[in-house]
């Protein structure tokens, strides 16, 4: 719970550097627009009369990025780049940006490939050598700092020189170039000033400046100075200029991205210390008995300033180890659990392969023993047909009866009338196994005594007359009797009625994958169908959402148009400025003032205009009463509260 008050304070103690100044006191003097500003706005209105001027738009991209805008920097170098490509100076630019991003690895690598193309890397000193202290390369970034002071001074430059050298521990030096800007009571310069007595220990003396300039904050920021002797030079840079005190995977990775740099200048310690053996005499032991004195006193701190520093370069690299063995060992432990869910994935798979092979095979021997069953159904009733024909063979073939002979008995003829003579058209077969009763129904007949009419009526009925003689056709022939069919023709009618069942089933198993098969492509086409469709019904949905989002977005603080006329950290500082501004600008009285946030800085702001060429005419008018201004459009969502104002 304590981190994040210090944070907030170390946050507010940076913001005092921001470009854009505040009023740090009722009553003080409001100072104009940096004069980054009024560039960037000269190039606005270049691009407000051709928006492809590339000149302008690598322009406007640098001062953006020098006033920490990185968005609105990126825009105009990327409109830049579409107009030309290959323009070295566009990575130029892109370097600054990427200083402000907190990226100097990458942008020193911008900064080599445009100067090898020819830029000149007068306009980008400035940044390169903070990037250079951002590295840890303070020689590096004095001598940038130094040359672009040469061409002109600029007290943020030599804010930034007198940090520099107190992060490599020259407290003397960099005090000296910062006095100038300390005796014109520069908040920024006094918050430098605090900032290297800190790194060379004295943090007590930094206490006392946050005492005077950020009261309340002392106690929450005084953790953070004693933390900055212990740590390291480029970790110093990323704490005293953004507020970073460890570093990060994501800078680590930055600094790998820098090109090769000069090997670092060792320099001599900022005091010389004697190293030469004591010579014994009475004077020396006085010596080694008296005090020490303050300058003595200030290079032992300086020598454990230093080893400090060893010591904590030394414990980044274990910690940059560790974290690369770690990072390694995680990599190991995702390969790891990757085959691990591979092989799991390849059992499963194999596993659903063998039950689909397992149930293929029950389905098959269920279709075998189904063919078996046909088979041996048609054998039986191959079987059973050749047993019955069998048979037909065996039964007696019914043919037509002969007439039977009759015996006639002698005996004296009787005269009777003349009877009717019953002829059959078709005598009666008598098989022979009958031949034996009609024997012994003869002898009974026999046995009995017929009377004559009997006999008579015997003779007459048993007389066999020819057909021709009575005027009958011949009786027809008898059907001819079922002959036993061979065992070939058996066989070759079971091999049939076995190759039909086959038939049957081969066709039956083809009609069965057919409507598998257009079943599941039934099953595939409305899955695909629905999963379409609740696709298009999500993309829909979150379309409508993000519509709806943009929406209430846009109804709550749409895209407006300003005119930026100051700037500043401190929020409550922003009505004053005001009044100021109007005072110098009668345009402005009656006029609501609102702020938006810029970084560590907040903008100024008066209207909204119904649209930017309104916002520019504005512009001209503040002009002409000596006030600097430039046009400013809020994007949508972009919050911008009213600054009470009287």
């Amino acid at each position: 719970m304590t981190q994040l008050p210090t944070l907030r304070a170390i946050a507010l103690l940076l913001a005092t550097a921001a470009p854009l100044p505040a009023l740090a006191q009722p009553g003080a003097i409001v100072q104009p627009l940096t004069p980054n500003a009024d560039r960037l706005s000269e190039q606005m209105r270049i691009l407000g009369r051709s928006p492809n001027d590339v000149s302008a738009l690598v322009e406007a991209g640098r001062l953006s990025g020098k006033l920490g805008d990185t968005d609105a920097a990126m825009q105009f170098l990327a409109r830049a780049e579409r107009a030309s490509p290959n323009d070295p100076r566009i990575r130029a630019a892109r370097g600054v940006a990427l200083v402000a991003m907190e990226r100097p690895g990458e942008a020193l690598a911008m900064f080599a490939s445009a100067e090898r193309a020819g830029v000149s890397m007068t306009p980008y000193l400035a940044d390169r050598g903070l990037a250079y202290d951002l590295l840890g390369r303070g020689s590096l970034a004095q001598a940038d700092y130094r040359q672009a002071l040469r061409m002109g001074e600029d007290d943020e430059v030599i804010r930034r020189l007198a940090l520099s050298l107190g992060i490599d521990g020259n407290v003397a030096e960099s005090t000296t170039v910062l006095n100038p800007l300390l005796q014109k009571g520069d908040r920024a310069a006094w918050r430098v000033r605090a900032f290297v007595l800190a790194m060379s220990g004295d943090a007590a003396g930094a206490d006392k400046i946050t005492a005077s300039m950020l009261p309340g904050f002392s106690a929450s920021l005084s953790p953070f100075f004693r933390r900055l002797p212990q740590l390291a030079g480029a970790d110093r840079a990323f704490a005293v200029h953004y507020g970073r005190l460890a570093p990060t995977p994501e800078r680590l990775a930055d600094a790998r991205l820098a090109p090769p740099l000069p090997a670092p200048v060792r320099t001599a310690p900022p005091v010389a210390l004697a190293s030469a053996a004591p010579v014994a005499s009475a004077a020396t032991a006085r010596t080694a008995t008296r005090t020490p004195t303050y300058a003595e006193r200030r290079a032992e701190r300086q020598r454990a300033a230093q080893a400090a520093q060893l010591a904590q370069a030394e414990a980044i690299r274990r910690a940059a180890d560790l974290q690369a063995q770690q990072l390694a060992q995680a990599r190991a432990d995702e390969a790891a659990r990757r085959t691990a869910l591979a092989q799991r994935q390849q059992l499963a798979a194999q596993q659903a392969e063998q039950a689909r092979i397992a149930e293929a095979t029950r389905v098959e021997a269920q279709r075998v023993a189904a063919r078996q069953a046909e088979e041996r159904r048609v054998a039986a009733e191959a079987l059973a047909a050749r047993d019955r024909a069998e048979q037909a063979a065996r039964a007696p073939v019914q043919v037509a009866a002969a007439p039977v002979p009759v015996t006639i008995v002698d005996r004296p003829a009787e005269p009777t009338p003349a009877a009717p003579v019953e002829v059959a058209s078709t005598p009666p077969a008598t098989p022979p196994a009958a031949t034996p009763a009609a024997s012994s129904a003869a002898a009974t007949v026999a046995a009995r005594a017929p009377s004559n009419d009997d006999v008579l009526a015997r003779i007459i009925r048993n007389l066999d007359i020819p057909a021709s003689e009575l005027g009958v056709g011949p009786p027809p022939a008898p059907a001819p009797a079922a002959v036993p069919a061979s065992s070939t023709t058996l066989a070759a009618d079971a091999e049939a009625a076995r190759r039909a069942a086959q038939a049957r089933e081969a066709a039956d198993r083809a009609a069965e994958a057919a409507e598998a098969k257009k079943l599941a492509a039934a099953r595939a086409a409305t899955a695909k169908k629905a999963a379409e469709a609740k696709r298009i019904a999500d993309e829909k949905k979150a379309e409508a959402a993000e519509v709806a989002r943009l929406a209430q977005i846009k109804r709550a603080d749409p895209e407006r148009h300003w005119v930026q006329i100051a700037g500043g950290a401190n929020v409550a500082g922003l009505p004053a400025a005001w009044g100021v501004m109007a005072a110098k600008a009668p345009a402005l009285k009656g006029r609501q003032a609102w702020t938006t946030p810029l970084r560590a800085t907040n903008r100024l702001l008066t209207g909204p205009f119904k649209s930017d060429a309104e916002a520019q005419d504005f512009v001209n008018t503040l002009r002409k009463s000596g006030v600097q201004a430039f046009a400013f459009s809020s994007e949508a969502g972009q919050k911008v509260a009213r600054v009470p104002v009287k």
